[in-house]
């Protein structure tokens, strides 16, 4: 199982320490780039994706669109080196919300 991680520079060489490649992100229209290229398979076959609360908040309606396709990549949400965002539902918290669900 292959993992790849999308995020800053502390969160990147972090990652890389422990042999998870990974690609650090700026901007929107780069997360999206990188995003797709990973869905496309350029980096090989990815099973499991972690990604920035950061920069997930930037493509949240594709990363859910993603999450219910029920294909691989599975999406990890991890906080950066600031913390978790106050407030910030997971995408567990959303899907449930989405299919009606309720523990």
């Amino acid at each position: 199982m292959d993992f790849f991680v999308l995020g800053d520079e502390d969160v990147v060489l972090s990652f890389k320490f422990i042999g998870i490649q990974g690609k650090m992100v700026e901007t929107k229209d780069d997360l999206i780039d990188e995003f797709n290229r990973i869905l496309n398979g350029d980096y090989g076959v990815i099973a499991v994706l972690i990604i920035t609360e950061k920069l997930s908040i930037l493509i949240e309606e594709k990363i859910m669109e993603h999450q219910l396709s029920g294909e691989y990549p599975l999406i990890v949400e991890i906080p950066d080196m600031e913390g978790h965002i106050e407030g910030k539902k997971s995408m567990l918290d959303l899907i449930k919300k989405a299919i009606g669900l309720s523990v």
